[in-house]
């Protein structure tokens, strides 16, 4: 009996060793949210041909307050055209404490996230229209990429929007697209 305790004490500290050698091994490519909040912006992450810059620290282009100003393009989703249409003319902001919800409800718009975290991606236009099903120049669009900016916040997604100039954005949801216009600040 004594030679199968000792075999079995054997074959479970080898079971526990390899085990920690692979959380050990694994463990270090994942990364926190602690560990992206403190990121600079200098990396760049590359995933199948997509650049990712997690958590910007300078202040953005996309920063501001932002005008519902039209609707861009209708897909199949969850907003009839008179609920588009309500949203026109409603203020979004977008800052490093707040970001606006917006979703598949209008509803949502009436939310502010505190402390967004925000997210860029490069997204090839074949990319976009594989995940949207809307073409580039139905969005006014020009060029081969443009930059997704996704926001979460501590309860989860909080908005997506693309951005097509430095005073337009394109924000989607509820399967419809709507363009942002850079709200003027007042000249004094």
């Amino acid at each position: 009996m004594n030679k199968k305790n000792n075999k079995s004490i054997t074959l479970l500290s080898i079971v526990v060793i390899v085990f920690i050698s692979l959380i050990s091994l694994t463990g270090c490519s994942f990364v926190t949210n602690d560990e992206a909040n403190n990121d600079t912006g200098t990396k760049e992450q590359v995933n199948t041909g997509v650049v990712t810059k997690p958590n910007q620290v300078a202040p953005e282009s996309y920063y501001g307050e932002w005008i519902i100003n039209q609707v861009q393009a209708y897909g199949v989703g969850t907003y009839s055209r008179e609920d588009a249409e309500s949203l026109l003319g409603k203020t979004l902001i977008f800052t490093a404490d707040k970001a606006s919800y917006f979703g598949d409800r209008p509803s949502a718009i009436e939310k502010v996230a505190t402390n967004p975290i925000y997210t860029e991606t490069i997204i090839s236009e074949s990319d976009f229209v594989e995940n949207n099903r809307i073409p580039f120049d139905i969005l006014g669009i020009k060029g081969p990429t443009i930059t997704e900016i996704n926001v979460s916040g501590s309860n989860g997604p909080v908005s997506t929007f693309f951005i097509k100039d430095d005073n337009t954005l394109i924000i989607s949801g509820g399967g419809t697209y709507f363009e942002l216009i850079r709200k003027a600040s007042k000249k004094q």
